[in-house]
């Protein structure tokens, strides 16, 4: 079965427009990456930047336990207070705590997140796991180029590649859930994007949902759990479409085929927040 998302209210369309207390109290920032992002002709510089030293996650020193299934998508990570600054000119023009994203599925996040953010830092190389009798040491992990994040793209297809996906957790086993965060013409602050049926709710899907609406306005079906994942006995699947640069998304769920045809179970708007 799958899990509901947490609803918390105004956090996905909302940016921090000032530093926050935290900041103050410890100014030394790391910065993760930084971006290019064209907005409405206007050249801008996106951040994402660590407050204080992040610690390691799924760490390279364990390298069998950071190919498993609680770690697919973060392994060789990195974890702590992350923020999203947005700069013209060499201007600070806001910024935006991206912690309360995380930690909201319940596999594997309740007793990992802890209220922190977190980041793959090195890629995972298919030898990594392929022989744990020699994996690679945390040295050699360290040395390889740092994952890239903030690939620009137009999600909600109003005409601008201002939005990125970052992934806040993973469903078993390996389901990638992400948010796409940026700007949108609805919205012209750093928030995460949200569904027009349920805007104060940061909109969470698998990657391959985020992909299916990125190549295509839709409406899209794309599968989000299989007859037998798990055990399950039902099959889910998500119906993804943007039109006006507001994004619609509605979810299925049916039974699985046996001696009678699928019948649909039930029908709603997508993310289930009740």
């Amino acid at each position: 079965m799958r899990p509901i998302f947490a609803a918390f209210p105004l956090l996905g369309l909302v940016a921090a427009l000032t530093a926050a207390p935290a900041m103050a109290r410890n100014p030394r920032m790391v910065v993760r990456e930084s971006q290019i992002v064209i907005v409405d002709g206007l050249r801008e510089t996106w951040q994402l930047v660590w407050i204080g030293k992040p610690t390691a996650e799924c760490g390279a020193e364990d390298v069998e336990m950071a190919t498993t299934c609680p770690c697919a998508g973060t392994a060789y990570g990195e974890a702590g207070n992350l923020w999203l600054i947005r700069k013209r000119n060499g201007r600070e023009l806001e910024r935006m705590d991206l912690k309360p994203l995380f930690g909201n599925l319940g596999y594997p996040n309740d007793n990992r997140d802890n209220g922190k953010a977190i980041l793959q830092r090195w890629p995972v190389r298919d030898s990594d796991w392929k022989d744990f009798d020699h994996p690679p040491s945390a040295d050699v992990v360290h040395r390889r180029p740092a994952v890239h994040i903030m690939n620009m793209a137009d999600y909600d297809h109003d005409g601008r590649a201002t939005e990125f996906l970052v992934q806040v957790g993973t469903l078993p086993c390996g389901k990638l859930q992400s948010v796409a965060i940026g700007l949108t013409r609805q919205n012209p602050h750093l928030h995460a994007i949200a569904t027009v049926e349920k805007p104060d709710v940061p909109l969470t899907m698998p990657v391959w949902a985020w992909q299916a609406l990125r190549k295509s306005p839709g409406p899209t079906t794309v599968d989000d759990w299989d007859c037998g994942d798990h055990g399950s006995e039902e099959h889910d699947d998500l119906v993804v479409s943007a039109r006006r640069g507001g994004i619609h998304v509605k979810f299925h769920r049916w039974s699985c085929p046996g001696k009678e045809k699928p019948k649909l179970i039930e029908e709603g708007v997508w993310p289930r927040t009740d």
